[in-house]
């Protein structure tokens, strides 16, 4: 072996099988797993491996025929000391080594008995299973040549019943690509081994790819790929052993890694028929999952056509991933642009371990040593020489191609290590053996124990093997993951090849991003890994928002309008009767409930949640004092208008201030404001998005946008007890007053007001409740109750005061000069008899005394006439004394305005200076008694003042300027609480003619 002469690489390789070729007999020791070859120990390397495919085909989709060259390259580099890649090879340089390798080929045809056979051959030392390498079979002295170390097989299917043949006949196995959990068992698999990752190490880099919340394998490593998030996803797996175990194995690195992702897994025949491929597809179709990880072996046409036509494959949305058994299956295939492969195929991707990068030291060196057989016409001839079924099969559409060695291919990296540890482990053995008759036996125990325990830089990383199972340390490994894109170099308008490119490499437990992993739309960033839900959001409609805010600006523009037409009108009897400050606050009350609506129809479809937020915040607010202001308003007209009118037939004297009026409204308003600013303080209220449903994904398809606010319940009870509290106090006293009659009747006016507000929440409030998990039947009660009080309130108390303003005032007339007519205010008509009243219009005070004294003369003359004396006994001095006390006790002078108010009263006599006979007593001259007497001589009238009376307005036109700064005194008129009797009646007229007498 020290001397050649050719070019060729293999030189080795080649002496051996000459050799081989004409030695007359071969001999083996039970025992030892070497060749005893002209005084030489021989390593036999069989290569047991698919080259064809069920049909006779050439099969390299992983790399078959590299892997073979690979082999040959690393058996010559042993028997060479070549340490070119691994330096560790260079110590068995000169013949350190008393160990040579030779390689074989042997093809399984994707075939588990086909394998099984061809195991049995190679493992048989009996010369009745004596093969074409050592002679003719029916020659007794010729024995099998038994293998050092089996290469193989690919499938795991394969691999299983193999290895359970190869390690009970004392022989070491080496996988470069099973990767089933199952061959960890060592009670089986007593000699198998592998240089590649089983399935649980290769489903760490999977789920940490996919979803978010891995990429760390409890070293603490980061990943700094950034996830898909991807938590749904479908598994197809080939109904093997390696499916099975690979299957499994992702379901348990998802609920380690991924507690809450969801496997689904789909099982199919190892060589599926169209029907089956149907029906697992359909299902695959049925669990509307986005995201499917494939592991397969063959029937990937049929398998991705199906798929197109289910709608999960080539839409642009659906995304596959395929494991290392895809190999080049996609690559260097011409497809027509617009296929079902084509769009199907496109944007897939292959997870695997590699068995090296370019950039890596050892792995830029085997693709340099292949790629130099491959330009050997010399060593390419020696490898077509052990291929399997020469003759048979035709290779040539594999070895002739341009790309043939150009590449490594898939599995040429780890079966260069696996050689490399075999050799490296026999050569150890060998060289520190201490038999006594200086022969080497290899065994198969010992052999295998030094593969497991050897260690070195190869190919595919830093090898080092699990002692216990003899697979590789996942943290030794490298994975990568490849995408298939557009190969531009290869592709025309009309056809379109796809090359696979490294997009992301995980090692030493994380994954780092090579470059963009290109999905099947063409886009870069990760499609979603379910199908977009249509969520329901129940959002305010469109269209009934904008109801809801035109009756927003209804409300706003008739509150401005009201306080324009105020301010304008606020010197106008009418207005000043119904003083102006209180007409204020409701327009502003009212304004500011209306405004609630604005924040009412905002949520997250036309605002951002931040906004929906503060909006939630604004409602009770505006709400709450918008209600307080105009309710206050009216409860404090009503209690004004009670009080007076109380002390009015009490005959007592009371002053109503400014501050008197304000107190309610602002101890009201108060006590709102305080529990809004703790509400707010303490726990705002925010928008909240609700899950009503879900789909079978847990992912929600109606939600709901509510304010929320843990203790909101608390803060409404308080709202709803100060203001509906309040509001049926005022009720009471509105109807106690409903029927005194004020300027333009309105107490009546307001009692409706009252009484329509609380009709409304009596009623609109548990509508409301209600209708609150229905979104736009909340929305609109709650716009209604808004617009129904706000409307109310304004109409009833403005509209019949701008009526009134728009009528002419009528003609004047003039009371008859006998005296004014006590028996009429000033807001009755001639035929107005319907009750009690109050002058709104009073006289002056020099006026009313000078009235006073005049009553005073009548009385004295009246004196004089017995007649009359007797007839004022039986009319009743009572009433006489009431009618005088009604014109001139409970005359009033308020100005709301100014806050100043005054009340001009004549003090009733008391019981006991009234005499108790027909005469009536004579008032004292300082107008301590009001009463009149009739004169006898009804002929002749009292003289006095003439007065010009305006029996519309209710207004006495003065003669005399009382006061300079006020023209005159406005007060409120009042009706009674009870409409006038009959008898009341029949004595007011009596009163009457007793004036007209006079």
């Amino acid at each position: 072996l020290a001397h050649h002469t050719t070019t060729m690489k293999l030189w080795t390789l080649a002496e051996i099988s000459g050799e081989l070729a004409t030695a007359p007999q071969i001999s083996s020791t039970p025992g030892n797993n070497l060749i005893n070859l002209n005084d030489k120990s021989l390593c036999h390397l069989p290569y047991v491996f698919p080259f064809t495919d069920s049909s006779g085909s050439p099969w390299n989709a992983i790399g078959t025929y590299e892997g073979l060259a690979a082999i040959a390259l690393a058996a010559q580099h042993l028997n060479a000391g070549d340490g070119s890649i691994v330096p560790e090879v260079a110590a068995l340089a000169n013949n350190k080594c008393g160990v040579e390798f030779n390689v074989a080929a042997f093809d399984t045809a994707l075939s588990e008995s086909i394998a099984v056979d061809q195991i049995i051959q190679i493992t048989d030392r009996t010369n009745a299973q004596a093969i074409a390498n050592g002679g003719p079979a029916d020659d007794a002295n010729v024995l099998l040549r038994p293998p050092c170390v089996i290469l193989g097989a690919a499938r795991s299917a394969v691999t299983m019943p193999t290895s359970l043949i190869s390690g009970l006949r004392g022989f070491p196995q080496i996988s470069p690509i099973s990767t089933s959990p199952a061959l960890d068992d060592k009670s089986q698999y007593r000699y198998f081994a592998r240089t590649i990752p089983n399935d649980d190490g290769t489903s760490v880099p999977l789920i940490a790819r996919l979803n978010s919340g891995s990429g760390d394998d409890n070293t603490g490593a980061k990943d700094e790929s950034e996830s898909w998030g991807v938590n749904h996803l479908a598994v197809l797996y080939v109904d093997d052993a390696y499916g099975n175990a690979f299957a499994q194995g992702i379901v348990l690195a998802a609920k380690e890694m991924a507690p809450g992702m969801q496997i689904e897994t789909f099982s199919l025949a190892v060589n599926p028929d169209d029907a089956q491929i149907q029906r697992v597809i359909a299902s695959m179709a049925e669990s509307q999952y986005m995201y499917f990880f494939a592991i397969l072996a063959s029937s990937y046409d049929e398998i991705m056509t199906a798929a197109y036509n289910a709608g999960i494959a080539g839409t642009g949305k659906h995304t596959w991933l395929f494991s290392d058994g895809v190999g080049s299956e996609f690559t260097g295939r011409d497809f027509t642009v617009g296929s079902p492969l084509e769009r199907a195929y496109r944007g897939t991707g292959t997870l695997s371990a590699q068995g090296g990068m370019p950039g890596m030291k050892a792995y830029d060196a085997l693709v340099e040593g292949l790629r130099e057989l491959g330009e050997s016409v010399e060593d390419k001839e020696y490898l077509n020489s052990l291929l399997p079924n020469q003759g048979i099969t035709n290779h040539t559409d594999v070895t002739d191609s341009d790309s043939y060695l150009m590449t490594p291919g898939f599995v040429a990296p780890f079966l260069y290590d696996a050689v490399i540890s075999a050799g490296l482990s026999a050569c150890n053995l060998e060289m520190n053996h201490n038999t006594t008759d200086g022969n080497f036996a290899l065994s198969g125990g010992d052999h295998y124990d030094a593969i497991v325990a050897s260690t070195f830089e190869g190919t595919s990383g830093t090898i080092v093997f699990n002692s216990e199972t003899g697979t590789r340390s996942p943290k030794s490994a490298l994975f990568t993951l490849s995408n298939f894109v557009d190969d531009p170099d290869a592709s025309t308008s009309d056809v379109v090849q796809f090359k696979s490119q490294e997009t992301d490499v995980f090692e030493f437990g994380a994954w780092r991003s090579l470059q963009p992993f290109v999905f099947n739309n063409g886009d870069t960033i990760a499609p979603p890994d379910l199908p977009e839900t249509e969520v329901d959001r129940n959002y305010i409609p469109a269209g009934l928002r904008a109801v809801g805010l035109t009756l927003c600006g209804v409300i706003i523009v008739l509150s401005i309008g009201f306080t324009v037409w105020t301010k304008k009108k606020e010197k106008i009897r009418i207005v000043k009767a119904a003083q102006p400050i209180f007409l204020y606050i409701i327009a502003i009350g009212t304004l500011l409930m209306g405004c609630a609506v604005i924040p009412l129809s905002l949520d997250p479809g036309v605002v951002s949640m931040e906004g929906a937020s503060i909006a939630c915040v604004s409602v009770p607010w505006l709400l709450a004092c918008g209600f307080s202001m105009t309710f206050s308003a009216l409860f404090t007209k009503t209690h004004r208008i009670l009080t007076i009118m109380r002390n009015a037939a009490a005959f007592k004297r009371v002053k109503v201030t400014a501050l008197d009026v304000a107190k309610p409204m602002i101890c009201l308003l108060l006590a709102n404001i305080i529990t809004l600013s703790v509400w707010t303080g303490i726990d705002p209220r925010s928008s909240k998005t609700i899950v009503l449903q879900t789909n079978r994904f847990g992912k929600a398809t109606e939600t709901e946008s509510i304010c929320y606010s843990e203790h909101q319940s608390i803060f409404l009870s308080v709202l709803g007890v100060i203001n509906l509290g309040a509001l049926l106090v005022a009720f009471v006293e509105a109807y106690l007053a409903r029927n005194i009659s004020v300027e333009l009747s309105e107490s009546a006016y307001i009692m409706k007001a009252i009484s329509i507000i609380l009709l409304v929440c009596l009623m609109g409030i548990p509508v409301t409740i209600i209708a609150q998990e229905n979104t736009s039947a909340f929305y609109f009660v709650a716009v209604a109750i808004i617009f129904t009080v706000c409307i109310s309130i304004l109409c009833l108390i403005f509209v019949p005061k701008i009526r009134a303003s728009m009528k002419p005032p009528p003609a004047k007339k003039k009371h008859r000069s006998g005296g004014p007519d006590i028996s009429r205010t000033s807001t009755q008509s001639d035929t107005d008899n319907s009750g009690i009243k109050i002058l709104s219009s009073p006289m002056a005070m020099a006026e009313l005394e000078e009235e006073n004294r005049r009553l005073k003369q009548m009385a004295e003359t009246m004196r004089a006439s017995k007649s009359v004396r007797r007839w004022s006994n039986e009319i009743g001095l009572e009433e006489s004394r009431r009618l005088s006390q009604m014109s001139n006790d409970s005359m009033v002078e308020s100005d709301v305005a100014t806050g100043n108010e005054k009340r001009v009263t004549f003090e009733r006599p008391n019981s006991s200076e009234i005499e108790n006979h027909t005469e009536m007593d004579a008032v004292d001259e300082e107008g301590e008694g009001g009463v009149i007497k009739e004169e006898e001589n009804n002929g002749e009238e009292a003289s006095h003042n003439e007065k010009n009376v305006d029996e519309e307005e209710g207004v006495i036109e003065e003669k005399g300027n009382i006061d300079e700064e006020e023209s005159h005194i406005e007060m409120n008129v009042v009706d009674a609480e009870e409409g006038v009797d009959e008898e009341d009646i029949e004595k007011e007229e009596q009163v009457d003619n007793i004036v007209r007498v006079v």
